[in-house]
């Protein structure tokens, strides 16, 4: 990941998009959390990638529009290639591939994007093109099932089979359907989170024009039965993964050493953050005793001169901490983690400036998660020790940010001393108050100052100073 970093400046953020310090307070509301995110891989091949639909989006585009009517998880399709006209256009459909081409690429677009959830249609270039044999073809369909869980187990793939009313291929289709829809008893025995589903009658001559690539009314019942099982595996409970709550709130302040979950299995990593920006990683296997430390070694690089520059929170949710940078004239910029430089070209994604600002005094920002939603919010403390919030509700043109204005009154005038963190595991970041003999006092988060007096809940000292 090569950036071009200028000296840190920090941002003011305010409304729904980042503003100056004069824009009046928005009226202070109760935050909800957000409805967990689901990251969802469309997998395959021009069918996939939406040949033959007026929108260049195939079924995606459908299947877009039924989840955004929901409100039980909130959808985030992943993958290497960005096409199509739709919310969200991000997917791996590759035209012309073989299961033998997904094959040889999977593990690196699963390790950059790191689905929940593979919505897996495949293999009508096996029998096409290649005129491969059905069996054979349902084994490397198979395989390359078994190589999807074994890269994240718990993983969720739902395999929607192949039309079979395409001309000249009706009982290969068929076949290949019979084999891999027969394995999913075995596979939910064994604990497997795999599910296949019917692929949809077409007409041939009103949705299926060319003999192959479905049209607009094809690929909308394709849609449709994806959004079926996609349901099913959020009513069971098997695309949701467990929140992690550390993810959205940095730790280690601004030294050389940071704490964070860089792979999302929800336990901190080490990280070393290194004065060019350079981020190395040993991900957390247990520790000592236990599994030890898996070292990655450089997961990025960078051209700062300044450690401190370099922030590590989840900015989208997705329980990674992603890599921050704050610029000399207060904006921030943001690349999302997608498996760092060990994933390849597509390991970090630059999503730009997601805030302008007009503060310069870095050292009063802290990024903690406010509202148990996953995401980092933007917290500054005032001279007093008083804390203003900004929630994180996209960045800038991606749903901004909402101004909450004073959640803590001040604790100490030595905004150094205070810390932010979750104590107590409900997922909002609690008030630390380091003394200057090493002790820890605690408050913890009860809704804070918007939720009136008892916003937020004194424990007193957790910690005693070393002796």
């Amino acid at each position: 990941m090569t950036k071009r970093i200028a000296p840190l400046g920090l941002v003011l953020l305010v409304g729904a998009a980042a503003l100056g310090p004069s824009a009046p307070p928005a009226a202070a509301t109760a935050a909800r959390p957000a409805p967990p995110l689901v990251r969802i891989m469309p997998l395959g091949d021009s069918i996939t990638a939406g040949w033959g639909s007026s929108d260049e989006a195939g079924y995606r585009s459908e299947l877009w529009r039924l989840m955004e009517g929901q409100s039980r998880f909130t959808p985030d399709f992943v993958g290497s290639g960005s096409f199509g006209s739709l919310g969200d256009p991000d997917n791996e459909g590759h035209s012309g591939w073989t299961i033998d081409d997904v094959r040889s690429n999977i593990d690196r677009w699963q390790t950059a994007a790191d689905p929940d959830v593979v919505l897996l249609h495949l293999g009508i270039n096996d029998l096409d093109t290649h005129q491969a044999d059905p069996s054979d073809a349902a084994r490397r369909l198979s395989e390359l099932v078994d190589r999807i869980m074994a890269n994240r187990p718990g993983v969720t793939v739902i395999v929607q089979g192949l039309l079979v009313d395409t001309p000249g291929l009706e009982q290969q289709t068929r076949d290949v359907n019979a084999a891999i829809r027969g394995q999913e008893p075995e596979r939910r025995a064994r604990g497997e989170r795999f599910r296949f589903i019917e692929p949809p009658r077409l007409d041939v001559a009103a949705e299926l024009p060319d003999h192959l690539h479905p049209n607009d009314a094809g690929y909308r019942k394709m849609a449709l039965a994806y959004h079926g099982g996609l349901e099913q595996a959020v009513n069971d409970g098997w695309a949701v993964r467990p929140r992690v709550p550390r993810a959205g709130t940095e730790a280690g302040g601004a030294g050389p050493v940071r704490w964070a979950d860089f792979d999302g299995d929800g336990r901190p990593d080490h990280l070393t953050v290194a004065d060019s920006g350079e981020v190395r990683v040993w991900r957390n296997r247990g520790g000592k005793p236990g599994g030890g430390w898996k070292p990655l070694g450089a997961v990025a690089t960078g051209t700062t001169k300044n450690r401190a520059l370099v922030h590590l929170a989840d900015f989208d949710g997705d329980g990674k901490a992603d890599y921050w940078v704050v610029n000399s004239d207060g904006s921030v910029n943001v690349w999302l983690n997608r498996g760092g430089d060990t994933a390849g070209s597509t390991g970090w994604h630059d999503i730009g400036k997601v805030a302008t600002g007009t503060t310069t005094d870095w050292t009063r920002v802290r990024l903690a998660d406010y509202d148990g939603d996953g995401r980092a919010d933007y917290w500054m403390i005032g001279p007093n020790g008083s804390v203003t919030t900004w929630l994180n509700r996209g960045g800038d043109s991606h749903g901004g940010w909402q101004y909450l204005g004073q959640t803590a009154t001040g604790l100490t005038t030595d905004h150094g001393r205070v810390q932010l963190a979750d104590f107590n595991g409900d997922t909002h970041a609690d008030l630390l108050l380091t003394g200057s003999d090493g002790s820890v006092g605690i408050h913890l988060f009860a809704g804070g100052d918007p939720s009136g007096p008892h916003g937020w809940d004194p424990i007193g000292t957790v910690i005693d100073a070393p002796r």
